[in-house]
């Protein structure tokens, strides 16, 4: 049943696989989109090993992400949720302490803020529906995560590398509202897959008493 409730996230992920591989000119062996359980796409080998797997691997958190903007820009945009998590980290253990403890207070405010804005109407339930349906798709399978580690950890030390031959991204205003816009709409889906990782430890929690106070088995 979770499954087939996260069909249309399901859907939109195997797809984002598919319009990579046709981008990169990699030829897709089999694709099936419309599996309850699963979708499944099989490609063969990209063209340029590495950076084409990056970019197919990696296609799903754009592909997710694009269709929630455009899921809430459809219903009205429901329901806002405007704080972000810091942009700036720096490296110390006060740093991380503080980073974690605004990561519980953002969880707070959504749930605060679909308390407030959500449920109400049509709209904003749906909204809060597809949050959960497209950010749970992001999901890469196992066999993705090398390649969107490594991946990610080579676009930042590039852009790192400009940073620090006074090749400054910053200075374009269209960078800058790239990054602004991305930054809030990651902070968005952090704050939702927190959220949602809570209540499921405390219905997990719950259950699991409940099993040991009746004597089950946990």
């Amino acid at each position: 049943m979770i499954k087939f409730f996260l069909l249309p996230g399901i859907i939109v992920h195997e797809l984002s696989h598919a319009l990579l591989c046709l981008v990169t000119g990699t030829t897709i062996k089999e694709l099936n989109i419309f599996k309850p359980v699963s979708g499944t796409i099989k490609y063969d080998r990209p063209k340029v090993p590495f950076l084409f797997d990056f970019f197919i691997a990696s296609s799903p958190l754009f592909g997710c992400a694009f269709a929630l903007v455009v899921t809430s820009i459809i219903l009205g945009n429901p329901i806002r949720v405007d704080e972000t998590l810091p942009n700036e980290f720096t490296y110390s253990l006060q740093a991380v302490f503080e980073y974690a403890k605004y990561s519980l207070d953002i969880i707070w405010l959504t749930l605060n803020k679909f308390w407030a804005q959500g449920f109400h109407t049509v709209g904003s339930v749906l909204f809060f529906l597809a949050s959960i349906i497209f950010t749970v798709a992001m999901a890469p399978q196992k066999s993705d995560i090398k390649y969107i580690v490594l991946g990610f950890l080579v676009l930042g030390l590039s852009l790192f590398g400009l940073e620090w031959i006074d090749i400054s991204l910053l200075k374009y205003k269209w960078w800058q509202e790239i990054l602004d816009n991305s930054w809030k709409t990651i902070s968005y889906i952090l704050s939702v897959l927190l959220t949602i990782l809570l209540i499921t430890a405390i219905v997990v929690g719950l259950i699991n008493a409940i099993k040991l106070i009746f004597g089950r088995k946990v």
